[in-house]
């Protein structure tokens, strides 16, 4: 059984991925891999990636205008991708067959005849055709809808307000307080009642 080791963007997705680039994978499931980032991990569809078992030794010659997740369409040319440290570098001025890389000092061959991320015929003379990418989220329509400024109270309405349910909760405990004080009145006279009429019952005796 072979392990999965290495995976890359198959087609552009704002998934936190750079176009080109290997990425090492610490798991999978049957819906999503997990691949390791800059010391994080990250769930990415296993539908988006490119799986591999052998680490990647090949400069990525990935083709300019395709980077729809860091906002790049149609603003650079086609591009290396360092397969080690996933360095980004400008083609060469001749099609030579190896690079080093200007930051991990490595030196990898180039994939010319790779058509990563192209529907054409590659590097032939004809300009190369892109991937379409998949189309972004929608927004979502469970969430409850956000209140406008006008249906916001104002905040001298939100003070009337508080003032008027204070006014309402200390005139209930002012009320509720009167009547205690009249219940232990009444009780208070007529136990003075009833000990007087004791009184004179003992004298009558």
């Amino acid at each position: 059984m072979r392990v999965v080791r290495w995976a890359r963007l198959q087609s552009a997705a704002p998934c936190g991925l750079r176009l080109g680039a290997w990425y090492p994978v610490t798991g999978l499931t049957a819906r999503e891999a997990q691949v390791q980032v800059r010391g994080r991990v990250l769930m990415v569809p296993r539908s988006l990636l490119e799986l591999r078992t052998t680490p990647p030794l090949e400069w990525t010659v990935a083709p300019g205008g395709t980077d729809g997740a860091r906002g790049l369409a149609g603003v650079r040319d086609d591009y290396l991708v360092c397969p080690n440290c996933r360095h980004r570098d400008d083609l060469p001025d001749a099609r030579v067959p190896r690079m080093r890389c200007s930051r991990c000092n490595e030196v990898f061959s180039i994939a010319w005849d790779e058509r990563y991320l192209r529907t054409g015929q590659g590097r032939d003379g004809r300009e190369p055709t892109l991937s379409t990418p998949p189309p972004l989220l929608g927004p979502d329509h469970r969430m409850t809808r956000r209140r406008l400024s006008t249906s916001r109270r104002s905040r001298l309405e939100r003070r009337f307000t508080e003032r008027r349910q204070s006014s309402v909760a200390h005139g209930l405990v002012e009320r509720r307080m009167a009547e205690r004080r009249r219940r232990m009145v009444r009780r208070s006279g007529r136990d003075r009642r009833g000990g007087t009429e004791r009184r004179h019952k003992a004298a009558s005796w």
